[in-house]
């Protein structure tokens, strides 16, 4: 939740128009706290188990290591994750989101030494 007021949500509408999605009036109140550099920066680490692991090195090096988590089910997902997120995980379907933002999270992760190239 800090995530979203240090980044200031941008909404759901660029997302939207990405994917042809007309969202319905009752729909739209949760959508302005969806921020889509969180979205793609989620989808890029989702697909690509090693930037997981790398971004879960960066993070450790940082002053939010305790609130991070463990990042074990990024990067080494168990047979229930495995089957929940077959579609989640998959490549081509995240591709579009991914790489809204993936440059800049290549950025920071290889500024923060994560061993990313």
């Amino acid at each position: 939740m800090e995530l979203l007021h240090l980044l200031a949500p941008s909404g759901a509408h660029r997302l939207d128009r990405l994917h042809g999605y007309d969202p319905q009036p009752d729909d739209s109140a949760w959508r302005t706290w969806v921020d889509e550099t969180v979205v793609s920066w989620a989808a890029c680490l989702l697909a690509d188990p090693a930037l997981a692991a790398g971004a879960g090195r960066a993070i450790r090096e940082t002053e939010h290591r305790g609130d991070a988590g463990d990042p074990q089910r990024l990067t080494e997902p168990g047979h229930r994750d495995r089957e929940a997120t077959v579609l989640l995980r998959h490549p081509d379907l995240l591709e579009s989101v991914a790489a809204l933002h993936r440059s800049e999270l290549m950025e920071l992760l290889s500024a923060e030494g994560a061993g990313l190239s």
